[in-house]
Order: C-alpha cells, then sequence, then structure tokens
C-alpha cells in the first residue's frame, strides 16, 4: 500500500511540474503575443499615416552615462525621431541628469514595471540602443547562466525591433592594451577600483562574440575604443552646446589680466582621471601664488552637472586628464572659450586642445600663466562634432535612415 501511494504522489508531482510548465509557457507565450501585436499596430499605423514612416524613434538606456542618453535622444526629437531616454539607478533623487524614464534598481524588479517598459517600446519606438550591456526589459525572467541582456535581445528580436549597444569607456576599455600604448595609464597600479573594472569589462568582452554574431552594431563614444573594437562606430559625445556657449559670451576669460590665472580640475573618479599626478602641481602652484586654484578633492566636495557651467564660468584653464580620452568636461569647456589641458594621443585626433603629460604640466600652465594666450578654434570644435548633429549622422548612417 505505501509503495501505491508513494507511486501516486510521484504522478501527482510530475503532473503538477508539467501544469507549472504549461502555465509559465502559457503567461509567456500571451505576454509575447501582446508585444507583438503592439509592435506590428505601430508599424502599420507608421506604413499607413505617416509620410516619415523611414525615421524611427529610439529608447536609449538605462545608464544615461555622462547624460548621454538623454543628449542624443533631444537631438534625435529635434530632428523629427521622437526618442527617449532611460536610466536605472540606485538613488534617483541624487542623479546629477534629468532622464525621460527614471527609474530606482527597486522599482525596476517590480516585473509589471519592466512589462509597461515593453510595452512602450513595443508600441511606440523602432530602436533601442543598450548602453553597457545593462539589461532593461527581462521579461523572460530565467535564470539559466545567461547574462541578462540575452533575453533582451532575444525579445527585441521577437517583436522586430532594431537594436544596437553602446559603450562608453570603462565599460569595455582593455586596460592592459592601454597601459601598453599608454606611459601615463591608471591601469598601470594594481588597485581594488582597477579589479572591479576588469571584472566589469571582462563580463561585457565575454559577450562580443555573441554580439557579432546576431549582427549587433557596436558603437563607442570615445576613439580610443576602437582600437579595442576596430569593428566599433564612433558615436561621439554630445554637450548642450547652447548652454555652454553661453559662458563664453557672458564670461569671457581673463576678466583681469592681472589676476593670477584661474584653474579648473574637476575629475568625476580621483584615481581613473590622474588625480595623483595633477592636484599636487595645481596645490603647489596655488601656494606659491602662481594661479588661483579650488581644490574641490581636498574640500570633499562634488558638483551637480547644473553646477558646472558656473564652475567653468569661474576659469580660464580646464585640466582635464592623462587617459588619453576627451570626454565631455573638455569638450564643453571648449565650447565656453575656455584653455584646456589634457593628455591627447594619435588616436585622438586633432583638438584644440593643450596637450600635456606629467612632465610638461607645470611648465605649461606657468606659460599660460604668464603668457594669457587666448583659445584658438575650441568653440568652432565643440560646435562642429559635439553639438549632436555627427552623433545623428553616425546613427543614421548604420540604421538606414534620413535626417
Amino acid at each position: 500500500m505505501k509503495r501505491i501511494i508513494n507511486a501516486l504522489k510521484a504522478v501527482r508531482r510530475f503532473f503538477l511540474r508539467r501544469k507549472a510548465i504549461y502555465l509559465a509557457w502559457r503567461v509567456r507565450f500571451d505576454r509575447e503575443t501582446r508585444l507583438r501585436y503592439l509592435s506590428f499596430k505601430r508599424r502599420l499605423k507608421r506604413f499607413l499615416g505617416s509620410p516619415f514612416r523611414d525615421r524611427p524613434s529610439f529608447l536609449i538606456g538605462p545608464t544615461n552615462s555622462a547624460n548621454q542618453a538623454t543628449l542624443w535622444a533631444q537631438a534625435l526629437t529635434k530632428v523629427g525621431l521622437p526618442s527617449q531616454s532611460l536610466r536605472i539607478s540606485g538613488e534617483p533623487s541624487k542623479e546629477w541628469f534629468t532622464t525621460d524614464y527614471a527609474l530606482s534598481r527597486e522599482e525596476w524588479t517590480d516585473f509589471a514595471l519592466r512589462q509597461q517598459l515593453a510595452d512602450v517600446v513595443a508600441s511606440t519606438k523602432e530602436i533601442v540602443l543598450f548602453e553597457s550591456l545593462r539589461p532593461v526589459f527581462r521579461l523572460q525572467n530565467e535564470k539559466d547562466g545567461r547574462n541578462l541582456i540575452l533575453e533582451d535581445f532575444e525579445l527585441m528580436k521577437l517583436i522586430g525591433k532594431k537594436i544596437g549597444v553602446v559603450f562608453h569607456g570603462s565599460d569595455i576599455r582593455d586596460t592592459s592594451a592601454h597601459a601598453a600604448r599608454n606611459p601615463f595609464s591608471p591601469f598601470h597600479n594594481e588597485s581594488p577600483e582597477l579589479e572591479q573594472l576588469r571584472d566589469r569589462t571582462a563580463a561585457n568582452k565575454a559577450l562580443l562574440p555573441e554580439i557579432r554574431a546576431r549582427k549587433i552594431p557596436i558603437f563607442v563614444t570615445t576613439k580610443d575604443l576602437l582600437l579595442d573594437l576596430p569593428d566599433a562606430h564612433w558615436l561621439p559625445v554630445t554637450i548642450d552646446f547652447e548652454k555652454f556657449h553661453k559662458v563664453a559670451v557672458e564670461s569671457p576669460i581673463y576678466p583681469d589680466p592681472e589676476a593670477p590665472l584661474r584653474v579648473l580640475f574637476l575629475p568625476s573618479r580621483s584615481w581613473l582621471k590622474s588625480a595623483d599626478l595633477i592636484e599636487p602641481v595645481l596645490l603647489r602652484l596655488r601656494d606659491e601664488g602662481a594661479i588661483s586654484y579650488h581644490s574641490y578633492l581636498a574640500a570633499g566636495e562634488s558638483l551637480t552637472h547644473d553646477e558646472v557651467p558656473n564652475a567653468i564660468a569661474q576659469a580660464d584653464l580646464v585640466i582635464d586628464q592623462f587617459l588619453g580620452v576627451i570626454g565631455v568636461l573638455p569638450i564643453e569647456a571648449l565650447a565656453a572659450g575656455r584653455l584646456v589641458m589634457s593628455y591627447v594621443p594619435e588616436e585622438a585626433g586633432e583638438i584644440p586642445i593643450i596637450n600635456i603629460t606629467p612632465d610638461t604640466l607645470e611648465s605649461e600652465i606657468r606659460r599660460v600663466a604668464r603668457d594669457k594666450p587666448r583659445p584658438k578654434a575650441g568653440i568652432d570644435y565643440a560646435r562642429e562634432w559635439h553639438d549632436g548633429r555627427e552623433s545623428l549622422l553616425a546613427l543614421a548612417e548604420v540604421f538606414g535612415f534620413k535626417i
């Protein structure tokens, strides 16, 4: 009798498992059918009613690194391609930037909210740009050992959306190769930060064969990354050109030619942005009266991005880093009519920035403090390459639409 009871229990467990599998399949089938319907409805509406059906709408996220997703989305929207940015973060209240869809990580764990986000994409978007290989939807919610982003790739293919991948720098940069070609690289010295960075980039690099096999276009925001990813497309960083050019008009450099040179150094991450090489030189020059310099590092201060224009307005010279990467801040400073110093390797191209090394930093600052040279071509460079138009052209070329 006991054997019969155990056998019946086993049969019951078998059918319960099969029922659970069926119910899970049915829920997933119904969900995917709904998304396919919304996507088809979107395509049909555009085909029947829009003379601009070859001009797609984007969702870009979920990191909004350096406000790029928002600025790209705004640039797309300005030319008639309504687009939005997405940011998923630990503490949205402390965010520097404004994002169209801003979610906390806790909110993102709500499956219903992720479903709503997928509905928005299915019914209003044609292209999704995934930043730094971070997942956005994860509707399959399977724990099969794969990277979560692959679920999103499969979902977008299922509902007929185009996708691209965007890397901003530290999310994919080959630190060993960077150290080999850059004598001033912060990756020469081992540190806990570097170890964490390597773990992150290793996980992303492991997905590159899968991305290429799926023929997903890869974009990078700095030219040095093309050395690591020669098949990628350069997607120039975008700045709010008018906001920073206003600084050049309203607050010209050298308001008092007899006053010490005003210097701004504002690293986002000290260990990565050469603070150990730059800060001591600036403090020494300040103490001897050669320059005027406020150390945000020593004061333990940080600025929101809304405060950056005013900080640049109070400076004549902005110093960046020895990483060999021309990021957002130096371009904003160029648009603001400021002199900019940074290490500019050959792969960065021709940029109107004073090229420095750790050995020439002090002498170049003293030269500028003495001669008070005027910036040349910086504003034009920022306008030509980084006001959003070149970024739109890069996206249009890869995804095959007209601006």
